[in-house]
Order: structure tokens, then C-alpha cells, then sequence
């Protein structure tokens, strides 16, 4: 009998994943934000291949699970997988619109501690929910509008800390090959839209599920109430921006509220739930 541990197919996929992160990381920090700026070993052509390869990798280990299995499966190490997944995802359509050059670094950092924890993590606790088409698209729904609105938290984040060392004579390489602020505050915008409109889906298609598979709307649990709360907050922000054009620090500000308000209702309480307390 071997005493190795068994690891899933999916395991197999999602480390060659993690390796072309972790190796794109590196050349990126090398070709990018080291003071020699070393010449680049890669095109930009074989870059943007090898990412789309590790994200191709990626979503084979991650959504198999996620929309075929006969037994669903979700906790903390799935939500950093696929807000890991979401922030590439994030980087590689940003490009068709905006110079992003520079976010390289920490976009693909965090991709990269996200899919580690999400290995090292134990398997989420199972859905107990009736599985169906709607059960799984609501699930979905909610996941990515995680994972979108925390990459706007992410850009929120470093609007901040660029605002903060923008005069600054002695400010980090990183703050001095980051976009400008008008494009990382573009970004962050592109990024709420996206998750308010999947919140809001996620929020709609939770009442007819609740409806169909017990006979009533939602159940107001802290769950359900942080989520319409942070659903608010994103709203409030969206119409601040277009009413009265609320941008820099103080729609970032609202940003990080939004999203730790939505943190708290889900990912934050299954992490505190099934890493520290061991429970499901």
C-alpha cells in the first residue's frame, strides 16, 4: 500500500500552472523591475502564449469539477483558485483596451500565492444543495462576481499605494513601472461594472433557485445580507461615478469597503471556518 497522498487529476494540471506563473513572475520582475532592466528573454508574442497556456491549464483543473461533477465541491481553496484564475483573466482582456504594462508583477504574484494556497488547502465541503443547470449557473454567478470585485479591490489597492508614493523621489521600482493612475483607475471601474452585473444576476437567479428548491425566497442569513450590502455599495458607487464622477482615492476607498463587506459574507468566513477551525 503506498503512503504517498493521493493527488487528483486536477492537482496534475494546476501545478504546470503554477510553474509557467511563478516563471513568467520572475521574468517579468527581471525584464521589468530590476534596476538594470534586464534584457527580456521572451517576445511579447511567446508571453502572451505561455500565460494563455497556463490559463488554458488552469481552467482544466479548475471547471471540470466545477460544472460536471456529480458532487460539488467548494471552499476556500476553489475561491482562491478561481479568483486566481479571474485576476489573469482580468490582465489578458485588459490588454485589448489599455497599456498594462507593469501590472505583470503583482497580477501574476497573486495568481501565483492564490493557486499555491488553493492546492495546500483541504477540498471545500460539499454543496448540499439540489445540483441543476440553475443551481450551478447561481453558483458561478456569485464565485466570478468574487473574484471580479476582489481584482478591483486588488487595483484599488495599488491606486493607493501609487497615490501615496506618486511625489515620492525614492518610490519603488514597482510604482515606477505600474500604468498611470488613470488607467489602473479605468481598470478598477471595468472591474466593479463587471461584478456589480454578475452580483446582481447571482443575487436574482439565488431568489428563483431558493424558490424552486424549497418552496421560498432567500433566507436572510449573514450570507445573503453582507452580499446585498456590498450589491448596495458597488450600486452607490457606480452612480456616484456617473452622477457626480467620483474617481481616485475616494472611489477606491468605497471599492475596498464594497469588497470587504462581500469578503465577509463568504470567502472570509468558510477560510476562518474550514483552514483554522477545521469545520465545515
Amino acid at each position: 500500500m503506498s503512503i504517498l497522498p493521493e493527488v487528483s487529476p486536477a492537482t496534475y494540471l494546476a501545478l504546470p500552472a503554477l510553474t509557467i506563473y511563478l516563471l513568467l513572475g520572475w521574468h517579468f520582475c527581471r525584464s521589468r523591475l530590476a534596476s538594470s532592466h534586464s534584457k527580456s528573454l521572451l517576445t511579447p508574442t511567446l508571453e502572451q502564449l505561455l500565460l494563455i497556456s497556463g490559463l488554458l491549464l488552469h481552467a482544466s483543473a479548475l471547471f471540470p469539477s466545477l460544472l460536471w461533477a456529480s458532487t460539488l465541491h467548494f471552499g476556500a481553496a476553489e475561491a482562491l483558485s478561481l479568483s486566481a484564475f479571474s485576476t489573469l483573466c482580468i490582465y489578458v482582456c485588459g490588454q485589448l483596451f489599455w497599456k498594462m504594462d507593469g501590472l505583470q508583477p503583482p497580477m501574476l504574484g497573486i495568481a501565483a500565492i492564490f493557486l499555491l494556497l488553493s492546492l495546500l488547502l483541504p477540498t471545500g465541503h460539499p454543496i448540499t444543495y439540489p445540483l441543476s443547470p440553475l443551481s450551478r449557473g447561481h453558483f458561478l454567478l456569485a464565485m466570478f462576481a468574487h473574484g471580479m470585485l476582489l481584482n478591483a479591490a486588488g487595483v484599488a489597492i495599488l491606486m493607493r499605494f501609487a497615490d501615496q508614493t506618486l511625489h515620492q523621489a525614492k518610490a519603488g521600482s514597482l510604482i515606477r513601472t505600474l500604468p498611470p493612475l488613470m488607467t489602473l483607475e479605468k481598470l478598477m471601474f471595468a472591474c466593479v461594472r463587471m461584478g456589480f452585473i454578475l452580483l446582481t444576476f447571482a443575487l436574482l437567479s439565488g431568489i428563483f433557485f431558493s424558490e424552486l428548491a424549497w418552496g421560498h425566497g432567500l433566507v436572510f442569513s449573514h450570507k445573503i445580507i453582507l452580499s446585498i450590502a456590498a450589491w448596495l455599495v458597488f450600486g452607490t458607487l457606480l452612480w456616484g461615478r456617473f452622477k457626480y464622477g467620483w474617481r481616485g482615492r475616494f472611489a477606491a476607498n468605497w471599492t475596498l469597503a464594497g469588497f470587504a463587506l462581500l469578503f465577509l459574507g463568504y470567502i472570509g468566513s468558510r477560510f476562518v471556518f474550514e483552514a483554522l477551525l477545521h469545520r465545515i
